[in-house]
């Protein structure tokens, strides 16, 4: 008799939950995650809470980069910038993911380093964010790392909208720490008002007419990047990460999220901070690692055995939070 869905799902959850690390293991890994000292030893070249927004590497965006980027967020709502930033800082920061990874960490912790919050915060950035949320704008503490390993047939996340109905008050920046191509799983995405049709037939569950799901397929749009590049969307252009197709290497990239002051952000967003006051402390930092790891256990269901550890954390970070007073609060 074959299985169900609903057993398989069922069966799927349950070997996910034994996996989880256990009460010693999760113990030692707090201790070990509060450990600023630790993380210094275990990443020599990087910094924690050094002060400094820029260590003077460059980024580089052209006035008619900018201007042409611009344009097509307004009109498509999404913007690809190839070559943003200087190729020693991205080969460190991927050093960086890697040394946390093979330390048996989820690799989203290599926001504990300075690195991973300064990388927006130089000049020619900040004026390209600032033209398209507006001078005043903040980023919210919604961080993550991803690791798609270079074996056939693995994928990144599902496609999915960020935050629908926020017009032009969001912008989710992705930067590529190795190459992404399409045979690796670049990121995919289905610009302008295809995204909105078909976001909401997937969640209302029902059948798009023939015409619609062939204009769809024909509008995606394939977002191959090079190491140090950066591409960014609006909050409901639907997106996705490709299924690798026979790349060897594994697609390294993080992923940040700004808001336009003023605007209305969700809890899961807050604290929010100002890209120009000094970087988040240590716990904050930890904190929102956490808070985006029990949430994304959706597209990685892995996470799943780091579920207690960041519980944990969660509630002994929290008051980091509370206590942040970069900027307002979300609503």
């Amino acid at each position: 008799m074959r299985a169900s869905a609903e057993h398989l799902a069922s069966a799927v959850d349950a070997l996910l939950r034994r996996s989880e690390l256990s009460r010693e293991e999760t113990q030692q890994r707090f201790e070990q995650a509060l450990d600023v000292d630790r993380w210094r030893r275990l990443a020599p070249l990087a910094s924690i809470g050094s002060g400094r927004w820029d260590d003077g590497e460059a980024s580089s965006i052209s006035d008619s980069a900018a201007d042409r980027e611009k344009r097509r967020l307004d009109e498509d709502g999404y913007f690809r910038l190839r070559q943003v930033f200087d190729s020693a800082r991205i080969a460190r920061m991927r050093c960086i993911v890697e040394a946390v990874r093979a330390d048996g960490w989820p690799v989203a912790f290599a926001f504990v380093f300075d690195d991973f919050w300064t990388i927006a915060r130089s000049p020619r950035i900040a004026s390209f964010l600032g033209k398209a949320l507006g001078e005043a704008y903040l980023q919210n503490t919604v961080v993550w790392a991803h690791w798609v390993p270079g074996e056939r047939g693995v994928a990144g996340w599902s496609p999915h909208e960020d935050y629908r109905d926020v017009g032009d008050t969001f912008l989710s920046v992705w930067i590529p720490l190795s190459d992404a191509t399409v045979e690796n799983g670049c990121m995919f995405l289905l610009p302008g008002a295809s995204s909105r049709e078909i976001s909401m037939a997937t969640e209302e569950r029902r059948d798009l007419p023939p015409t619609v799901f062939r204009r769809a397929l024909q509008d995606v749009i394939a977002l191959p990047a090079s190491a140090g590049s950066m591409i960014g969307w609006r909050g409901d252009v639907l997106h996705w990460g490709g299924a690798n197709t026979g790349g060897s290497e594994p697609r390294l990239s993080l992923a940040l999220e700004f808001r336009a002051r003023g605007a209305k952000a969700s809890r899961f967003e807050s604290p929010l901070i100002d890209p120009r006051a000094p970087l988040p402390p240590f716990r904050l930092r930890l904190f929102a690692i956490v808070k985006a790891l029990r949430e994304y256990t959706k597209f990685e269901p892995l996470l799943t055995r780091y579920l207690p550890l960041a519980e944990r954390i969660f509630a002994e970070t929290a008051e980091a939070s509370l206590s942040s007073s970069n900027a307002p609060r979300a609503s």
